[in-house]
C-alpha cells in the first residue's frame, strides 16, 4: 500500500494505492467531528476500514467518481465494514445509492462541505469531489494527462469532457489535484499536482481549444514518442 498523506491539522487527506492499474483511492476526514469520506474504492477494502481505524474516523460517506469496476469494486464490503451512505452520478444498478445531478454541496464532515462537481466525458455519470481545497478529479484529469474517451469507453464523449475540464479549471490555481490513477511517469513520480499546474503543463489543456484537444487526443502515442512522455 501507498499511501501519501496530505493532511493538514484539521484535515486529514491520504492519496492511497491498494492495486489495479495504479489506482488511487482517497480518504478524506475532519479532525474535529472524526468524520471521513472514502473516495472511489476499487480495492483494498480490509485496508481502507484499517486506516479509517487507525486515523480514529467514522465513515460517513463513500463517493465513487465514476462507475467503472476498478473505481467502487470495494465498495460493498467497506459498506458491510464501515457503514456510512454512497454518492455517485449514477446507482449502477445498485441499491441504496444517492445519485449526484446538480453541482454543490452534497454532503458534510463535520461543518465542512463535500462539493459535487459534474463532469462527464470520460464516463456519462462522472462527478469531481472537492473538499475544501482538495479535488478529487477521478478519471477526469490525471497529472500530466486527461481521461479517455472514445469506443473502449462506452458513453465517453470528448467534448463534454472538454466542457468538464473547462469548469473545473475555473478554481483557484492552489487547488489540489487527486487523480484516479498514477499516471504520471514511473510510479509515485507525480501522485498529485495543481490546477495552477496544469492549467500551464499539461498539453491537452495548454495548446488551445477543443479542435487541439481532439487532435492531441487522436495523436497521442506520437505525441508521447516525441518528447519523452511515458
Amino acid at each position: 500500500m501507498i499511501l501519501n498523506d496530505l493532511s493538514t491539522p484539521d484535515l486529514v487527506v491520504l492519496q492511497i494505492h491498494l492495486g489495479g492499474d495504479r489506482n488511487f483511492s482517497y480518504i478524506f476526514g475532519d479532525r474535529a467531528s472524526g468524520q471521513a469520506a472514502v473516495v472511489d474504492p476499487g480495492y483494498g477494502p480490509q485496508d481502507l476500514a484499517h486506516v479509517l481505524g487507525d486515523e480514529q474516523l467514522t465513515l460517513r460517506t463513500v463517493l465513487l467518481t465514476h462507475g467503472h469496476d476498478d473505481h467502487h469494486g470495494g465498495l460493498r464490503v467497506l459498506r458491510d465494514l464501515c457503514g456510512g451512505e454512497t454518492l455517485a452520478g449514477s446507482n449502477r444498478g445498485e441499491r441504496d445509492i444517492r445519485i449526484i445531478t446538480a453541482e454543490g454541496e452534497a454532503a458534510r464532515l463535520g461543518e465542512r462541505s463535500l462539493v459535487a462537481l459534474p463532469t462527464p466525458g470520460h464516463a456519462p455519470d462522472h462527478v469531481c469531489w472537492l473538499f475544501e481545497e482538495f479535488l478529487a478529479t477521478g478519471d477526469l484529469l490525471f497529472c500530466g494527462k486527461v481521461g479517455g474517451t472514445g469506443p473502449y469507453f462506452p458513453g465517453s464523449s470528448a467534448e463534454q469532457e472538454w466542457a468538464s475540464l473547462q469548469r473545473i479549471l475555473e478554481l483557484p490555481d492552489q487547488t489540489v489535484v487527486l487523480p484516479g490513477h498514477d499516471y504520471y511517469g514511473g510510479e509515485g513520480v507525480m501522485p498529485h499536482s495543481t490546477i495552477g499546474h496544469e492549467r500551464r503543463h499539461n498539453p491537452f489543456l495548454n495548446r488551445g481549444g477543443f479542435e487541439a484537444f481532439v487532435q492531441l487526443k487522436e495523436n497521442w502515442t506520437a505525441y508521447k514518442a516525441e518528447h519523452g512522455v511515458r
